[in-house]
């Protein structure tokens, strides 16, 4: 089959050959109707067809309306049978050759559907030598394939086309693939046979882009001062390139970076000599010999998913990893590591995260706790942690590989008194409209929602909740650990927090809380994600939520303890969008158990005392969302853990009780490396050690950090894995 002619021709608008009949350029706007998005062919006729028929005779024009005919007599074009649907295409439009030149020249540019505009007939062939400018990556689960590619040289590429074939090169198919932010792929409904992909890039003369090596352009933040605690006096730390003095609560909880304390006058003052994290980030280019823009070929057969290898994120040490899927080749991660915030950022599917010379970038050289968030839309990178006694926020345009030039901090305001006022307490992050992020924050008594453009001005603040004081047990106060989800396309917003109740007793307990809105209307009351139509006396903390951004479709969890044994668990919760409540049941406790034995976890002996901890939903692309945990036995105080992943499916039946909104077995292990053992209260829930993403593709990602020393109680590097 010749290869795909490279001039798109635009929509149809008509003129014709009777009055009050459709006309020639309305009845092809029909017939195209019939090919289908997803086949990523080009209409018949061109966009100035009203004006260019005229350059055709009468016998022209008949034959124009019968090859229209031919064309609506087709079925729906698929991308399965697209091969098939462009044979009986190419036979309706063999009698177009009959036409006269001025016709041709008018209606088709001088080139009739079919023919050849400079790329060579027998295709472009893949490069199987290693020269190729770009890369590329698939995946496949069941049914679907994801691919993505990554330029290794810089290029102007007008158009990308996908080309794929069968395992011996035949039936070739080409898809054309419009530039801007398009740099990946997903072909649904692939069938069961193995494929093969590749990609190549024209320029504006329909001609292989030629490569360049990348212009070294760094985000300016100007010269630093210092780049990490030894460049600064003991009295002073290292913010963002300049020595400043940061304030503290002498004697309150400890806000100062690592190897810094509280004096008595509330400033931080070096305790210790820390030479800071060694920051690589190179370039991967691929040089400076000009290379083709056409990838490698990549074979795939779709199968069920299967488990990968995790693999080590550096050499340094990591705390409290976050992870967002990109496409499928393109994932990031951020973390803790030696007193820093530090991306690792990767082009290749997560392999070269080992090497802290081609994935580190230095995000802060303060801070902790950090949360990350991808908007497809303006392709900008989030991030937000906890700095001192505030919030700051940065943005990546570059996925990652740098940070500094767009940087905002939310600190609370002095005290009336002069002295030092209360703490922002944590954050998180999600992707909002036009390309930019809400970013909600634990402030005193409130959950502050600020609406962030893409250079984080702020287009709207105003608080998500604010503390309900009542005497009796309907208060809720102190919003902490809050946990954000959006559906930008669909306006929906969710936000999941701990908050303090108040007992009769005159005691206090923590429930689990989510509030809601969609639209630019307020949001509800604060709603709790408890079982019981009463709170529960068991402690409760750490939530998770999710919305799905096509169905709008929402899910959560919480980390509570078991009634007698008080080991750790994780308890999934439902959201009811109708009454803007949430619910949860017995079936939906991870370690669930139907005559005497775990659902979940078959390796759980009955008799041994499991804690499960740090969930973590993401959704998945089929309207399945992935769901995460850690779990592993506790014995004479030392736990083994190991972390978790699971589909869930809302519309499942579970088949030990009634109701929608079941884990799709089985519960896979991700990795064999141990889990820190974060050490929290025995008889209380265990803090997240771990996270989740997706790509909206195919993949799921996720990241741990490792439990090292002879209880596991030990930071170790952190570990990230991909499934499939």
């Amino acid at each position: 089959m010749k290869a795909l002619h490279t001039i798109l021709l635009a929509a149809v608008v008509g003129v014709g050959l009777t009055g009050c009949q459709p006309t020639i350029c309305e009845r092809s706007e029909t017939a195209d109707s019939k090919v289908g998005s997803a086949c990523a062919i080009p209409p018949l006729l061109g966009s100035t067809c009203t004006a260019s028929i005229k350059s055709c005779s009468e016998a022209d024009q008949k034959v124009i309306g019968d090859v229209v005919t031919c064309i609506d007599g087709l079925p729906e074009c698929t991308p399965l049978a697209r091969d098939a649907w462009l044979l009986q295409r190419e036979g309706c439009t063999g009698s177009l050759s009959s036409l006269s030149q001025p016709c041709k020249d008018a209606v088709f540019m001088g080139m009739l559907p079919g023919e050849d505009a400079g790329v060579p007939d027998a295709g472009v062939p893949a490069m199987v030598d290693g020269g190729q400018g770009i890369d590329l990556y698939a995946t496949a689960n069941e049914n679907t394939v994801g691919i993505a590619w990554v330029p290794r040289q810089q290029g102007d590429v007008a158009r990308w086309i996908l080309v794929e074939t069968d395992t011996l090169g035949d039936n070739r198919t080409e898809r054309e693939i419009a530039t801007g932010n398009a740099i990946n792929f997903t072909v649904e409904d692939a069938g069961q046979a193995g494929r093969t992909y590749f990609v190549f890039g024209l320029n504006q003369m329909n001609e292989i882009v030629q490569g360049a090596p990348f212009a070294v352009e760094m985000e300016d933040a100007g010269v630093p001062m210092c780049t990490g605690p030894a460049s600064c006096p003991s009295n002073q730390v290292c913010d963002l390139g300049t020595c400043k003095t940061q304030t503290c609560v002498a004697g309150g909880t400890n806000t100062c970076p690592v190897g810094y304390g509280c004096n008595a006058q509330g400033f931080c003052l070096q305790l210790t000599a820390d030479g800071g994290f060694v920051i690589g980030g190179g370039m991967r280019d691929a040089g400076v010999t000009p290379l083709p823009f056409i990838t490698n070929p990549v074979t795939i057969t779709p199968r069920p998913p299967m488990v990968q290898p995790a693999v080590q994120v550096g050499l340094v040490a990591g705390r409290r990893p976050d992870v967002v899927g990109i496409d499928s080749a393109r994932v990031a991660l951020a973390l803790e590591q030696e007193g820093q915030v530090i991306a690792h950022t990767s082009t290749q599917r997560g392999l070269d995260f080992i090497d802290d010379s081609l994935t580190a970038a230095g995000i802060d050289t303060l801070g902790g706790n950090v949360h990350l968030a991808w908007n497809a839309e303006s392709r900008l990178l989030y991030a937000c942690y906890v700095v001192g006694r505030g919030i700051r926020v940065q943005v990546s345009k570059d996925q990652g590989r740098t940070w500094g030039r767009v940087a905002r901090t939310f600190e609370p305001p002095a005290s009336e008194d002069g002295g030092i006022s209360e703490n922002f307490r944590d954050c998180d992050i999600a992707a909002w409209k036009n390309g930019g992020a809400l970013l909600v924050n634990a402030e005193p008594e409130t959950l502050m929602l600020y609406d962030l453009a893409p250079d984080l001005t702020t287009n709207m603040r105003g608080p998500a909740f604010t503390s309900v004081f009542d005497a009796g047990v309907n208060s809720v106060t102190f919003p902490s650990r809050p946990a954000i989800a959006t559906a930008p396309e669909l306006g929906i917003v969710h936000v999941s927090f701990t908050g303090t109740r108040e007992l009769f007793n005159g005691g206090a307990d923590q429930e689990p809380y989510v509030v809601s809105r969609e639209g630019s209307g307020p949001f509800s009351a604060a709603t709790r994600m408890t079982p019981a139509a009463s709170a529960s006396a068991l402690p409760e903390d750490f939530t998770t939520i999710a919305v799905h951004p096509k169905t709008g479709r929402a899910i959560g969890a919480y980390t509570t303890v078991q009634v007698g044994s008080q080991n750790s668990t994780v308890y999934v919760s439902l959201n009811n969008p109708q009454t803007r409540t949430w619910s949860t049941g017995a079936h939906l406790n991870v370690f669930v158990v139907d005559q005497n034995t775990s659902v979940w976890l078959p390796n759980k002996p009955a008799a041994e005392t499991w804690f499960a901890f740090s969930p973590s939903f993401a959704p998945m692309a089929d309207g399945r969302f992935a769901f995460s945990f850690v779990a592993g036995p506790r014995v004479g105080g030392v736990g083994d853990y190991r972390m978790y992943m699971v589909p869930f499916d809302l519309d499942r039946v579970p088949s030990i009780t009634a109701g929608r909104g079941w884990f799709v077995p089985p519960v896979m292990q991700m990795s064999t490396d141990r889990v820190i053992d974060p050490r929290g209260s025995t008889n209380g829930p265990q803090p997240p050690v771990s996270s989740i993403s997706t790509d909206g593709q195919v993949s799921v990602y996720g990241a741990f950090t490792v439990g090292t020393g002879v209880n596991g109680d030990v930071e170790g590097t952190a570990r990230y894995w991909h499934w499939p």
